[in-house]
């Protein structure tokens, strides 16, 4: 990686400006300044920018000899700047701190790769995506603050007694704990959360990725390479002759992942695991549904966590707003009777999203999980034995106390933390 070189304008002015204002003072200096020097600079201001506004991702797309910059900010893309890349060669730049060569290959070929720089003290590491298209290449940057205290279980949303069970759960001995979820649901940061709450020097930590996000001191990290023929099956039979006490699987998406990961954790070891559900039990129908015996789901399963991520209301502009009968008989009918209690609890306080400068009119800064964890007793068991359907499975976990992530969301509403209509746009029962 290229270390960036100093922007020419003062740092007591890059602290009040725009990133519109830092291009344009940057392509004023154009003549006077050398070439790979604006073009650091650039791209130094647009990553700076990035991290100030909370971005996860950035977009720079291709359009003819311009391109389009995007921040994906709480969920949503926002157009930020339009610019020639004559006039900056970021593409040429970020392809080569991400490790590809300068120009793209001739033929159609996605990169992936990444890069690390340090902001204002802060270690920043940015995965690198680069797709061909018809005006050459989509690069998006997906942004992993490891200054932040993300991975920290305790600042992801977990309710206080949800909490609890999660940080005993993880400590099993063995059997395997699944995170589920849509995508961008932060399901990954939920397990490097994990392992980062397990890490210690007296226990070997390995994971198999695809691609590795966060990189996590103690613990060793693999990505795989289907290409190169290292897939998750065949690193995961590699990984259990290395003596491991606990194994990350980036994610299981075939029979024989599975059952290794099973039969590993039937054998001694604790497995963390993602699988592509969108429920807690989602997870057991789907590991039945791709051939996994339903004793071997049982005897097996220690935990699944299912999540979301919303947006958290704009504490600047946040104003007072109960839920009217309309919207609470809505939700009942969508959730069930056991909402409405939480709905119109004496210590509610529900809010709706105003916008303000801060949150850039949005109504809305920030984002928070929402999760429900399933967590299997005797009952649960026989019925994942018996291959009861999904309907039954968590009619009967929501009877043993499981709290799902509907209620989750609106146990957060009504504390002020997101909005109602946030909750219900972004979690389906």
């Amino acid at each position: 990686m290229a270390p960036f070189a100093t922007p020419p304008q003062p740092q007591s002015q890059t602290a009040r400006d725009t990133l519109k204002q830092r291009y344009e003072s940057l392509l004023a200096a154009k003549g006077k300044t050398d070439a790979n020097t604006l073009t650091n600079g650039f791209l130094r201001a647009i990553l700076e920018f990035a991290l100030r506004e909370a971005a996860s991702d950035i977009h720079f797309d291709p359009l003819g000899e311009m391109f389009r910059l995007r921040f994906r900010i709480d969920g949503n893309l926002k157009d930020k700047l339009t610019f020639s890349n004559k006039d900056f060669f970021v593409t040429s730049q970020l392809r080569v701190m991400a490790g590809f060569a300068p120009q793209a290959a001739t033929a159609y070929t996605p990169e992936d790769g990444g890069f690390e720089v340090v902001i204002g003290e802060r270690p920043v590491r940015f995965r690198v995506s680069a797709f061909p298209s018809i005006h050459g290449d989509k690069l998006v940057l997906r942004i992993l603050d490891m200054g932040l205290n993300t991975l920290m279980l305790e600042h992801l949303g977990f309710a206080p007694d949800v909490l609890a069970q999660v940080q005993s759960a993880i400590k099993s001995p063995s059997g395997i704990f699944f995170v589920c979820g849509v995508t961008g649901g932060g399901k990954s940061t939920t397990l490097c959360s994990i392992l980062k709450a397990l890490t210690r020097p007296e226990i070997s930590i390995m994971t198999l990725e695809d691609p590795v996000e966060y990189m996590l001191p103690g613990v060793t990290q693999s990505k795989i390479s289907p290409k190169a023929g290292f897939n998750f099956a065949d690193g995961l039979r590699s990984i259990l002759r290395q003596d491991p006490n606990i194994i990350m699987v980036g994610e299981i998406r075939d029979r024989e992942t599975a059952e290794i990961a099973i039969r590993a954790a039937l054998t001694g070891q604790l497995i963390f695991t993602t699988i592509h559900t969108t429920s807690s039990v989602g997870v057991i129908t789907r590991l039945v549904n791709i051939g996994i015996e339903p004793f071997l789901v049982s005897s097996s399963t220690v935990g699944v966590v299912a999540q979301r991520l919303i947006r958290r209301v704009c504490p600047e502009c946040a104003q007072p707003a109960d839920p009217d009968s309309q919207t609470i008989n809505r939700i009942v009918a969508r959730s069930g009777s056991a909402v409405k209690a939480v709905l119109t609890s004496s210590e509610r306080k529900f809010v709706k999203a105003a916008g303000c400068p801060a949150c850039n009119g949005s109504g809305y800064r920030g984002r928070i999980g929402v999760f429900e964890l399933l967590l299997l007793n005797n009952e649960l068991k026989a019925l994942i034995d018996a291959k009861a359907c999904t309907a039954d499975l968590r009619k009967a976990a929501i009877k043993s106390g499981m709290r799902t992530m509907m209620m989750d969301g609106i146990t957060k509403a009504r504390a002020g933390l997101t909005t109602l209509d946030e909750v219900l746009s972004a979690v389906s029962e």
